[in-house]
């Protein structure tokens, strides 16, 4: 049955999600792999990495629509830039908020998945410890003590440390995050397609 690389994220308002594809885009002038474009590659901040049946899609947007509508929106604080495996994210601050509104999807979401993404597949033969134990209950990592809840501006094609004082100060990040949303995952982490997305009303 055909399944597609899913990511359900938090999306940023419309002022956050401007500045982050201005940002991203200056970027590119580096060498990357991925920047953030307007209606074609989306500002998000992961919740839940997962593979699921374009079958249970429908369900899926059924569950998402009730998790939103029993959560408001969030207000995030970004703490500072995060440079790793090539990877540039603004890193926000954990909030109790955005801890529940993750469990909540993995709650609901964990059941309907369709087994692992490709890359955990491959994840899953060297994970250690926490991580694997993740892999295990829910196919993704970034669970529990591991979310961190970060907005990735950009992918570079090689290892680099950009000096970010060239950039915004990164509390310009800072503010509401607004909706729910369900998209198609293409590579380097992107959400590349928008499947639906439910504004949080709670």
């Amino acid at each position: 049955m055909d399944s597609i690389s899913a990511d359900i994220v938090i999306l940023p308002s419309p002022a956050i999600s401007a500045l982050a594809i201005k940002v991203s885009s200056g970027l590119h002038q580096f060498g990357t792999l991925s920047v953030l474009e307007e209606g074609k590659i989306f500002p998000h901040a992961s919740l839940y990495m997962c593979q699921l049946k374009t079958a249970d899609l429908p369900k899926v947007e059924s569950i998402l629509t009730g998790i939103a509508a029993r959560h408001s929106l969030k207000i995030l604080e970004a703490a500072e830039y995060a440079q790793e495996n090539r990877y540039i994210d603004i890193e926000y601050m954990r909030i109790q908020d955005l801890d529940q509104l993750q469990e909540q999807v993995l709650e609901f979401i964990n059941p309907v998945r369709d087994g692992l993404r490709p890359q955990d597949e491959a994840r899953l033969k060297t994970a250690k410890g926490q991580d694997l134990e993740n892999l295990k209950k829910y196919g993704y990592r970034g669970v529990g003590e591991a979310f961190r809840p970060h907005l990735t501006l950009a992918r570079f094609v090689l290892e680099q440390e950009l000096d970010t004082s060239t950039l915004p100060q990164v509390s310009e990040f800072s503010g509401s995050f607004t909706h729910l949303g369900l998209f198609e995952m293409g590579p380097n982490g992107t959400c590349v397609r928008r499947i639906a997305t439910f504004a949080l009303q709670g």
